[in-house]
C-alpha cells in the first residue's frame, strides 16, 4: 500500500515531470492524490515493472534518470484525461485507497484486459487508465447517469443494463436456484437463451461472447428496497468465469459485502474455496473455467482452485 512519508528526508528523488504532479498533490485531498499517484506511476513505470508498493514507486523514480519524456511518446489519452480529472475534483470515489488497491494490483498483474465492471462512478477514468490498452466496459443501470457522464469523459465504454429483480426478491431468488437446478446450473453457456431467472440477459450480445479477465461488481444499486440489488450481476459472472478454459481464471472482486446479499450470493456462486482475500468492504475471489465439464452445483462440484 502506499503510504505517506512523514519527513521531508524520506521523500524519494523524483523526475521533472514528476515533481510537477508533485506540486498537484500538496493542494488536493488525500483520496484525489492517491489516485493521481496510481495514474503516474502507470506512466513513468516500464511495462514489464509493477507498480504496487511505495519500495516499488521509489525503484521505478530512481530509474528514471530524470527523463521526464520517458521513450518520447506522448502520454496516453486515457491516462491524461484521468489526471486532469482527479487534479480539478473533489469528489471522493466510494473505495478506499485499501480496497483500490486490491484491483490495482490484479491489474498490474495481468492489464493489458478485458475489465468488465458493473457500475459508472467517479472512480471509471481511474480504472479505465489503470487498464490502459485493455478493453474496459462500464454497466449502468441509469442511463440519464450514463448521458452525464459520457458528456464529461466520452471514452468511457458504457452500455444501459436493464434489470428485473428487485431488492426484495433476494431470498426467494435463492431459494428458486436451489429448487429448479435443472436450468440453473454452473456449466450455463448460452446465457441469452438460458431459462434460469437469475441470468442477466439484457446485456448487449457481443459482451456475452468476451472472454473477462477481471470483473468488478459495485453496482447496481442495493442499498434500499426498491433498487434492483446485486443478484443477478454476481449470478451471471460466476457463469462467464465458469465458461473459460481449464488454463484460464477470471478476478471478480465484489463491493459492499458487508451487506446480507453481496455476501451471501457471493458465498452461493463464487465459493469460500476460491476467495482469494478481502480488505475492507471488498472480496476478491478467483475462478478458474470448467471447459467442457458439466458441473451440476457451484462449491460442491469437483473443481477446485488451482495453486
Amino acid at each position: 500500500m502506499f503510504c505517506t512519508p512523514t519527513g521531508a528526508q524520506h521523500q524519494p528523488a523524483l523526475p521533472s515531470g514528476a515533481l510537477s504532479l508533485s506540486l498537484i498533490l500538496r493542494k488536493l485531498y488525500p483520496e484525489q492524490g492517491f489516485i493521481l499517484i496510481f495514474i503516474a506511476l502507470l506512466y513513468f513505470a516500464r511495462p514489464d515493472k509493477p507498480m504496487l508498493d511505495m519500495e516499488s514507486a521509489r525503484h521505478v523514480m530512481r530509474h528514471t534518470g530524470g527523463n521526464s519524456r520517458g521513450d518520447g511518446k506522448a502520454l496516453p489519452y486515457p491516462v491524461a484525461i484521468a489526471l486532469v480529472h482527479y487534479a480539478s475534483s473533489n469528489i471522493t470515489p466510494q473505495q478506499t485507497r485499501e480496497e483500490m488497491m486490491v484491483t490495482a494490483n490484479i491489474l498490474s498483474r495481468r492489464g493489458p484486459c478485458n475489465f468488465l465492471i458493473y457500475g459508472l462512478g467517479f472512480d471509471s477514468p481511474l480504472w479505465q487508465a489503470l487498464n490502459h490498452g485493455g478493453r474496459t466496459v462500464f454497466l449502468e443501470e441509469d442511463p440519464s447517469w450514463i448521458a452525464q457522464m459520457l458528456k464529461a469523459h466520452p471514452s468511457l465504454e458504457t452500455y444501459a443494463v436493464n434489470y428485473t429483480t428487485t431488492l426484495t426478491d433476494a431470498d426467494d431468488l435463492l431459494a428458486y436456484v436451489q429448487r429448479h437446478q435443472d436450468i440453473c446450473f454452473p456449466s450455463e453457456r448460452n446465457l441469452r437463451q438460458s431459462k434460469c431467472k437469475l441470468v442477466l440477459k439484457s446485456l448487449p450480445e457481443h459482451l456475452y461472447g468476451v472472454k473477462w479477465d477481471v470483473i468488478m461488481i459495485d453496482a447496481p444499486r442495493g442499498y434500499s428496497p426498491e433498487f434492483p440489488g446485486r443478484m443477478t450481476a454476481i449470478y451471471t459472472s460466476a457463469l462467464m468465469a465458469r465458461a473459460a478454459s481449464h488454463d484460464q481464471s477470471t478476478d471478480i472482486l465484489v463491493h459492499d459485502v458487508d451487506r446480507p446479499v453481496e455476501s451471501k450470493f457471493s458465498m452461493e456462486f463464487f465459493c469460500a474455496k476460491n476467495r482469494m482475500g478481502e480488505i475492507g468492504k471488498l472480496w476478491h475471489f478467483q475462478i478458474f473455467g470448467e471447459g467442457a465439464i458439466h458441473s451440476s452445483d457451484f462449491c460442491t462440484s469437483s473443481y477446485k482452485k488451482r495453486a
